[in-house]
Parts: structure tokens; C-alpha cells; sequence
């Protein structure tokens, strides 16, 4: 592997036309291209600002196989999802068998990946700094900057998160051979991710809530703010009261913003034409053409059906709901309706009158129509959604309240989403913790937010009993029998490539 993290790149990963492009999800080579020359015209910031939205695509990129993809690697550690086709990828069962190694494929591509946009992102808030304002107006320019502080904190969340400590590179590479870069604190790292979203949403005042062409807009720094607050007064750091405060402030601000609302039905979830809507906040951009996703592939069933429901059916199997987790749902929650969030029968995709039964339950929440029509899926995939928001918004006040709370707002707004999946249940007059924390499972499963949820809370569902349960010592039923939660499953292993080029990636 080449010097890529701290030698890393001295290579500016931007668009590099410098006239507008006729689609902002088309993705150009990323490429050398002189920050000198590239910031002379507002189409070339533009172009520049949205080369770094494209490393958000590289969870979709695999190794050599099908369903080998990095968004699935996360998937799999949390050990509520099973892979009904084997893999022989040794890398993925690291994650299957919660024995992570440094030479980890994914581990590596990870920290390569964020690197590598937190690089450019560096590039990018320099030389916007210094633009003149008769290049580009000032609030179109504050608006792109704030844009690439959002993106530089969503780099570094994930990074802090898995890795725990890191280095906090805050300019664009230099030296190409200065690769032996300290590493900083866990605080330090969420006081910088704080400062870059504060720093966005200054920038983004006058910005819109949410943007259809999917760019960063209000909404998602307020939501990010408000999930980093959570993560904070969560695990490691455990900054408690004054964090529950700020991440219900933050919450609070999306909820009330009359800018975002949940779907009446779970289909509407799939439908195209609500991207970047509804419930959607933040979203990666997917299209048939210039930037296509493996997701509705990757979870259809596995042994492909006899009678095949989309095209190009025997790529799935990579991603399904290990069994106990469906069985955790209580009888009548919508989700595990047929076609909800699961589903064990689909038409034949050559005769719409003939159902094809499964042999166990697969995850529908991606299904792509128009995919499994055409043998190529576009679908966008979400990121920040209203229904984090408002579990976001009733677990903070429920952990300002000391545990439990009768707060009416909290409520309303854990009640909007557990109501959607059980229309018959009445509305609490209380809520504790627990609550919350089981919706957080039962909501948001397979959406790449429930490893980092145990994370912070260091608690899992124990599905035999519906309980939440501490995580350490829990054997989650997609990990095999006696592969338990240890305290050294929580990060990640600084990738072995990295270590050779930095000796400071050491841990006590």
C-alpha cells in the first residue's frame, strides 16, 4: 500500500472540470489538481466542494466477491444481522466473529478513506478562506464553507468512534513524509468535531433546513450536533447532564423546525421521489448513472428463489436479520409486516400473479423497485433521519430527568415513532431509558447506526427476553455461541500499514 494516511496525499481528490456540473451527483476521476490554479471561479469551488462528498461513496466499494462491501463490515459487528451466503472473505468474519485484526482489509480502508477526505477538506476551508467576494457571493461561499466543516466533523465521528484515539490533522498535507503525527485525545478530537459543526451551522444561518439535491443544509448540522452531544455525554467520555442538554437543544431545534416529519407508511421509505425529504436529512446520493449502489442487490434472498424476483438476483445473501432479532418485534408491529422493514415473499419478477415464498425473513427497508426492474439500482441511502431526531430528542430528556421523565415533548416524540409501528398502543404517561433505547434497536436496524449506538450506551437488546442488558459478557445472536462482548471489541486496531509509517498509533 502506498503512504496514503500521513504521507497520504499530497493529491487533491476534487472534481476536476472547472465549469458546473450538469449533475451534482456526477462523479469525475478523483485526481491531482493544484489548489493554486483551482480556486478562481465559483464553479471550481463548487467542483471542489463536491469531490469531498464523494469519498462518502466509498462504503459501497468492496473487495473481490459479492457482498463485500465496507458499509457491510459494520453490519455484521453489532451481531444482530447474519450473512446467509458464507463468505470466504477472511476480513469479513473478523467482524462476524468480533476477532478484529490491524492487517483487517476494512479496518484499513476506513482510515484511508477519512483521511483522505479530511485532507481535502482542509484544502478546501483554506483556500476558501481566501476567496474574494467578487469570485463568488458571500453567502453562497459561506454556505460551501460550512458544507466542508460538516463533512470534516463527519469524518472524524467516525473515526473517533472506532479508533478511539487518533491524529488531529487540521491543514492540508505539506510534507508528504511527515508521517509521524501524534495522536490526540478523545476529548480533543470531540471538541474539534463541536467546534467544525458550530462553525457550519454559523455559516449555514441563512442556509435552508434541508436541500432535495441532497447537499448539506441546517438540518443535518443540527442533527449531527445533536448526535455527537448524545455520543458525548454517552461513552467514552461520559460528560453526562450538560451534553444530555445540548444534544436536546440541538434535537429539539430539527424537531420543531415544521421542516422534517416521519412517512405515514413504510413504503414510502423506497419511494424515489421522497429522497432527501420526509424523514430523510442527509443522504448519500446514488444514481443509475453516474453513482450506483450494490445495497438493494447485496439483501435480496439467498438461495436465490427459483423463480427470480430481480434481476441480477444471485448477488444477495450478504446482509439478513438474524432470526431472534425479527423475533424481538412484538406480534402486530408493522415493521415486521410483510413489506414493512422484512419479508419472507415477493412476486416473481416474470409474472407479478405468482409469490415466491423464502425460507426465512430478509430485509426489505432498501428494496429498489426500479432496480430490481432494470438490473441497476440508483437508490440513495440514508444518513441522518427525523426518527434518530426524535428518539435523539426523548432519550435527552429522559437522561436530563435522571432516568425517566413524564415531559410531555419527549414523549410525543418517542410516541410518534413507536405509534407508526403500533397504531393500537396508547400513548405513555411516563418513559425510562429502556424505552428509548429498545426503539433506537427496533427503528433504526440496518442503517449503519446500531454498532455506534451500543458504543456510546454500552448496552445491546438481549432479544431472548426483549431487556436491554449491558453489552460486555452479551452474546449477540449473529456472533457464534460464546463470542461475547469484550472490552477490547469496542475499537478497532490501528491499521498495520499505518503503524509502519506512524509508531505513535500505539495503545497502552
Amino acid at each position: 500500500m502506498k503512504k496514503y494516511i500521513f504521507k497520504l496525499t499530497c493529491f487533491m481528490s476534487l472534481i476536476i472540470l472547472i465549469t458546473s456540473c450538469d449533475s451534482f451527483l456526477e462523479e469525475e476521476p478523483k485526481s491531482f489538481l493544484s489548489p493554486d490554479f483551482y480556486f478562481e471561479s465559483e464553479a471550481q469551488i463548487n467542483a471542489a466542494v463536491n469531490g469531498i462528498y464523494t469519498f462518502l461513496d466509498n462504503r459501497f466499494e468492496g473487495v473481490i466477491g459479492p457482498g463485500t462491501q465496507t458499509y457491510l463490515f459494520l453490519e455484521y459487528l453489532h451481531g444482530y444481522a447474519e450473512r446467509p451466503y458464507s463468505s470466504s472473505n477472511i476480513d469479513l468474519n473478523q467482524a462476524i466473529n468480533l476477532n478484529i485484526q490491524e492487517e483487517n482489509t476494512y479496518v484499513e480502508k476506513i482510515w484511508e478513506t477519512s483521511y483522505k477526505a479530511i485532507n481535502n477538506c482542509n484544502s478546501v476551508i483554506e483556500n476558501i478562506a481566501e476567496v474574494n467576494s467578487d469570485i463568488i457571493d458571500e453567502s453562497n461561499k459561506n454556505n460551501l464553507w460550512g458544507e466542508v466543516y460538516f463533512l470534516r466533523a463527519f469524518h472524524y465521528f467516525d473515526l473517533v468512534r472506532l479508533y478511539g484515539e487518533v491524529p488531529l490533522i487540521l491543514a492540508s498535507t505539506k510534507d508528504a513524509n511527515n508521517n509521524e503525527i501524534e495522536l490526540s485525545t478523545i476529548e480533543n478530537i470531540y471538541l474539534q468535531i463541536e467546534k467544525d459543526l458550530l462553525a457550519a451551522d454559523s455559516l449555514m444561518q441563512n442556509n435552508t433546513w434541508s436541500s432535495i439535491e441532497g447537499r448539506v443544509a441546517k438540518g443535518a448540522v443540527k442533527t449531527l450536533l445533536a448526535k455527537v452531544y448524545l455520543t458525548m455525554a454517552g461513552y467514552p467520555l461520559q460528560k453526562s447532564i450538560e451534553y444530555y442538554e445540548k444534544a436536546y437543544e440541538q434535537a429539539q431545534a430539527v424537531a420543531y423546525s415544521g421542516n422534517f416529519y416521519l412517512f405515514n407508511n413504510y413504503s414510502d421509505l423506497r419511494n424515489p421521489a421522497n429522497d432527501n425529504s420526509g424523514e430523510f436529512i442527509f443522504m448519500i446520493q446514488r444514481d443509475v448513472q453516474y453513482g450506483r449502489s450494490p445495497v438493494h442487490f447485496n439483501l435480496l434472498p439467498y438461495p436465490e428463489p427459483i423463480q427470480p424476483i430481480s434481476v441480477a438476483g444471485s448477488n444477495g445473501g450478504a446482509l439478513a436479520p438474524a432470526l431472534p432479532f425479527y423475533d424481538s418485534y412484538i406480534p402486530g408491529d408493522k415493521r415486521t409486516e410483510e413489506k414493512g422493514f422484512f419479508y419472507t415473499k415477493h412476486e416473481s419478477l416474470d409474472d407479478p400473479n405468482v409469490i415466491v415464498d423464502f425460507e426465512r425473513p430478509f430485509i426489505y427497508k432498501h428494496w429498489d423497485n426500479n432496480g430490481a426492474e432494470s438490473g441497476t439500482s440508483g437508490s440513495n441511502y440514508p444518513l441522518l433521519t427525523f426518527a434518530d431526531v426524535l428518539l435523539t430528542f426523548a432519550e435527552a430528556k429522559i437522561q436530563m430527568d435522571g432516568g425517566t421523565t413524564t415531559d410531555m415533548a419527549a414523549i410525543s416524540a418517542y410516541f410518534w415513532v413507536r405509534s407508526r409501528a403500533n397504531p393500537g398502543e396508547t400513548k405513555p404517561n411516563s418513559l425510562i431509558i429502556d424505552d428509548v433505547l429498545k426503539e433506537r434497536f427496533w427503528e433504526m436496524c440496518y442503517e449503519g447506526q446500531t454498532w455506534y449506538d451500543m458504543l456510546r450506551t454500552k448496552k445491546a437488546l438481549n432479544v431472548t427476553t426483549g431487556n436491554i442488558v449491558d453489552l460486555i459478557g452479551y452474546n449477540a445472536p449473529g456472533h457464534p455461541e460464546g463470542f461475547v462482548f469484550e472490552e477490547n471489541d469496542l475499537l478497532f486496531p490501528y491499521p498495520l500499514r499505518e503503524k509502519r509509517l506512524n509508531p505513535n498509533l500505539t495503545r497502552d
